[in-house]
């Protein structure tokens, strides 16, 4: 039979769970809801701020304690910069979510249901029928591969320097192919993860990109591998440089863009730079990986000409004659 012990840890833990989620801690409502005095709800709270500062919670996250508010009347959990997450701050994370379409719906609902108990009951119905006609039309990418185990262990991998021994099936081929791979790192990009990885013992200047809904099977091994400083991958500058997780050759390129939207252009290739603007044309030159930016630049079609180097601009010219030539 559980005692009176039991009981005051219920409450004492409920009322920390209620606080850490926003919510208002009301004398009289717990005076009812646990049937004790307002001298025992008193004595919490303060077995509650002794709590928070033996535990020396005032680290780079901010400093929390107990507060009073009057005009809420009620106990509130307050800080110089609070560690939970905001309403607004749930609602954007869930938005983001639901438009990246890489989860599987069973992944994507447990994940969705687990962001909004950061928020009040109140507040969480209010965000639940904001993303109702999202969450019910959402389309997954056709893949259907929970990817939330696989992307930890990967990063295990990654962290540790380990080498993971993967079974990939490319496109247009039958049968998957196995390879020994260094781990440096994990992107999301345009609906999909990416494992970023080195072929172990080829010697590749840049890293191989691998879907990682398309690893059949992979083990992370016991075996480590080296990579100097020098020459550490950097997933934000690789990031930077990539279209369509296409990597190809990295180059430099100038183009003449003529578009309705040169911020769009910017956006979308973190290294430009506007050299100069005539007549509402401008002259861009930015750091790329070959065979990704090739597909973008295609995309802008009459309003972008490639300058720079010749032989990209060439081979630019050939593929669009070649895809003239499918009207003929």
């Amino acid at each position: 039979m559980k005692g009176k012990g039991y009981a005051k840890t219920f409450r004492i833990l409920s009322m920390y769970d209620r606080l850490n989620r926003g919510q208002i801690i009301n004398k009289n409502q717990e005076t009812t809801a646990f049937n004790v005095d307002e001298k025992t709800v008193r004595r919490d709270i303060e077995d509650l701020r002794t709590y928070l500062a033996d535990a020396n919670l005032n680290h780079s996250n901010g400093s929390l304690s107990i507060c009073y508010d009057k005009k809420l009347n009620g106990y509130v959990l307050s800080g110089d910069n609070s560690v939970w997450l905001t309403n607004e701050e749930v609602l954007l994370i869930v938005k983001i979510v639901l438009e990246s379409r890489a989860l599987p719906r069973e992944e994507l609902n447990q994940l969705l249901d687990k962001i909004m108990l950061q928020c009040i009951p109140e507040e969480r119905e209010h965000i639940k029928k904001v993303i109702l006609n999202e969450r019910y039309h959402y389309v997954p990418v056709n893949h259907g591969q929970p990817l939330g185990e696989r992307i930890w262990q990967l990063s295990y991998a990654v962290r540790e320097h380990r080498l993971v021994d993967i079974e990939y099936q490319k496109i247009g081929h039958p049968t998957a192919v196995k390879r020994m791979i260094e781990p440096v790192g994990i992107i999301f990009s345009e609906y999909y993860f990416y494992l970023i990885g080195y072929i172990a013992g080829y010697g590749y200047e840049f890293p191989a990109v691998y879907r990682l809904d398309r690893i059949k099977n992979f083990v992370v091994t016991d075996s480590h591998f080296y990579i100097p400083d020098a020459q550490r991958f950097e997933e934000g500058e690789f990031r930077k440089r990539v279209q369509f997780m296409h990597p190809g050759s990295l180059m430099r390129i100038q183009f003449r863009f003529w578009g309705p939207s040169l911020e769009a252009v910017l956006d979308r290739l973190p290294t430009a730079k506007v050299l100069s603007i005539d007549k509402g044309s401008a002259l861009i030159e930015a750091e790329v990986f070959g065979r990704g930016i090739k597909m973008w630049l295609l995309s802008q079609a009459q309003y972008l000409e490639v300058i720079k180097p010749e032989d990209f601009r060439a081979e630019m010219k050939q593929t669009i004659q070649a895809m003239l030539n499918n009207y003929n």
